[in-house]
Parts: structure tokens; C-alpha cells; sequence
């Protein structure tokens, strides 16, 4: 099971927190007006209990109405947390589960309901046993550790969080094989909560409770495998987290830039067959390049040079006439340069 699966999504500690405060204070609520305005039509007069299924619909609607809009609703995962009280309602129920949510169902879809329909129309449906008891052992595990931290008579009660502590490392016992990936994801969430209280780690309570919870071993390979990505797609997330960061700046990693060396200092076939041409190109170039620097050197440039010569009707005498004007050139080239020298230490003085 994946973590994207938005109906399989378990309350973390503080929204079951919030969403619990929510449904405690309205569920005593839904008297007169809201009573008389329930449609006819949606749950047969001569339905027995109907009185009952009345209040949990409307039950439905005023809890849902606290939320102004649909992403306020998925944030505090409102349309789980309904849903899952529901079906602890109608298990108490001797009517069977499946025919008391059609009812349910109907009344969410009504036309004076299109607040509900949009915030949970597909999110209200009967939950199998398996999901539900996981749920509400989950659950159990919360609202024993929230009586803890919310006592408010100054002193913690510690056996109310050995008590959550105690709950929560039985689901190891109950669940060997676990194969949710939500249910493991709000163990692990909670194990952190639970193991960063101060009154339960150095606190008032640590010599009475278990500072450390007993996580399912099958949910440490089931999380690994849910959040599992591919090298490439780790090295982007990497690139867009540098991104992220205000006035941040992306360094590579030893590890990355090692790789990269050896990556570069790898030559593929292709890369071979597409650079040896344009490596015999150069050579031949450069090999031309040096044979004409050097063919006066040569038998068949004396040759050449002699046959030039005649042609053009140039004596001998001028390559020596023309030496000694590089000559002369030259020494007054470095007697200028000489002189420039003098000029420079002279103005800076």
C-alpha cells in the first residue's frame, strides 16, 4: 500500500487532537432547529432507530460546517477522522453496518448538502474490519497519551502514558506482518512524539514509563519500500531543495564530485568513434605545419629554393643582405626596448 493513497490516510497525534476537541463539543449540540430541518425523504419514517441515524447525520453536517473550505478540511484530514467515528457508531448498532451508510451516504448527497458533498462526498463509506480495528487501536493510542499531556492539574499522570506506551508496543504482538504504509508512517510519527516529551524521557515520569516505543519491525522494510527513489530522481531533489533554500547556493558533494570525475574519466566507444577523425586531422595539420617550417633543412628544399631563385632572377646576395637587415632589426629592437626601460625608470623617479 502507498502513502499517496489519500482514503487510507491515518490522523497524526494532532490532528486526531484537534479533530477529537471538534466532535466532543458538537456531538450534544444537534437540537431543534437542526433536528427539524432533516430532509423526509432520506431515511424512511417507519425505519427502526431512525431517530438515531437522524442524529448521526447531522452529527455529519454540523462538525463538517466548523471547516471553512476543502483544503482546510484535508489538512486536519477531517473527512478520515468523520468517517472513522461513524463506523465506531454503527458498530454499536444491531442494524448490519453496510445499510446504516447508505443512509449516511444519502443525506451527504442531498441538495441542501453541497457544502458536504464537495468536502467528503467519496470519504464517507463503511470501513472493513481489518482497517477499522487498526484504526482504533491507533486511536486508543492517541487519546490515552492526549489525557496525558492535557491534565491540568500541573502534575503528569504517568500511568496514563505507560498506559499509551503500553498500547502502542502491543500492536508488535497483534500485527507481525504489517503491510499499511499509512499505519506504519503514524506509528513511526508518533513513536517521535511521544519520545521527545520531557516529562517522559528526564522528567517526572521517566522511571515509570518506557522512554523508548517498540516499532514494528515489518514497518521499518514496508516504509522503506514506500519512500524508496531512484538515484536520479534523489539527485534532482537534492537540485530543488539547494533551489529552495533563500539566498542558498547548490555545492556538490565529495561523494557526487568523485563520482562525476570517474564518470568523465570514462570514455565510451561512441565518444571514441566520433573524436578520431577530427584527432587525425589535427596531426596531419600539425605534421604539414612542421615539415614546411623545416624544409630549407632538406635536400628538396635547396632545391626548390635554388629554382626560385634562378626564376625570379634573385641572387645569394640578397639572403645575405637580408640577414643583416634582421640583424640590424633586431639590436634595435632591444636597444629601443633598452631605451623604453630607461624612459620607465626614469618618469617614476
Amino acid at each position: 500500500m502507498r502513502l499517496s493513497d489519500q482514503d487510507e490516510i491515518y490522523d497524526s497525534f494532532e490532528q486526531y487532537r484537534h479533530n477529537y476537541d471538534l466532535y466532543e463539543d458538537i456531538k450534544s449540540k444537534v437540537v431543534g432547529d437542526l433536528y427539524n430541518s432533516f430532509p423526509n425523504g432520506v431515511i424512511p419514517e417507519n425505519t427502526k432507530d431512525r431517530h438515531l441515524f437522524v442524529m448521526d447525520c447531522l452529527r455529519i453536517k454540523k462538525y463538517l460546517t466548523i471547516f471553512d473550505d476543502k483544503l482546510h478540511c484535508q489538512n486536519k484530514n477531517c473527512c478520515s477522522y468523520i468517517n472513522y467515528m461513524l463506523n465506531k457508531t454503527v458498530r454499536t448498532y444491531e442494524k448490519p453496518h453496510e445499510s446504516i451508510f447508505e443512509y449516511y451516504i444519502s443525506y451527504i448527497n442531498h441538495d441542501s448538502n453541497n457544502k458536504l458533498k464537495n468536502l467528503c462526498e467519496s470519504k464517507i463509506n463503511h470501513i472493513k474490519e481489518d482497517k477499522y480495528k487498526k484504526t482504533d487501536k491507533l486511536y486508543s493510542i492517541y487519546y490515552l497519551y492526549n489525557l496525558f499531556i492535557s491534565n491540568k492539574r500541573g502534575e503528569p499522570l504517568c500511568y496514563r502514558a505507560k498506559s499509551s506506551a503500553n498500547t502502542y508496543d502491543n500492536i508488535k504482538t497483534i500485527y507481525t506482518n504489517l503491510d499499511d504504509a499509512a499505519f506504519c508512517k503514524a506509528l513511526k510519527d508518533f513513536k517521535n512524539v511521544f519520545e521527545a516529551n520531557v516529562d517522559i524521557t528526564t522528567g517526572k515520569c521517566h522511571s515509570e514509563t518506557p522512554k523508548k516505543l517498540s516499532y514494528p519491525d515489518s514497518c521499518n522494510n514496508l516504509l522503506e519500500e514506500s519512500i524508496k527513489i531512484t538515484p536520479s530522481s534523489r539527485q534532482e531533489l537534492r537540485g530543488l531543495e539547494a533551489q529552495e533554500k533563500p539566498g542558498g547556493q547548490s555545492y556538490p558533494q565529495a561523494g557526487n564530485h568523485m563520482g562525476q570525475i570517474l564518470d568523465e574519466s570514462i570514455t565510451s566507444p561512441s565518444t571514441l568513434d566520433s573524436t578520431l577523425p577530427i584527432t587525425l586531422l589535427s596531426s596531419g595539420v600539425s605534421a604539414l605545419l612542421i615539415l614546411l617550417s623545416f624544409y630549407k633543412f632538406t635536400p628538396l628544399g635547396q632545391f626548390l629554393k635554388n629554382r626560385i631563385q634562378k626564376f625570379k632572377g634573385i641572387t645569394k646576395k640578397m639572403d645575405e643582405e637580408e640577414y643583416e637587415m634582421h640583424q640590424h632589426s633586431s639590436k634595435y629592437h632591444y636597444e629601443n626596448l633598452e631605451y623604453n626601460g630607461y624612459n620607465i625608470a626614469y618618469n617614476s623617479s
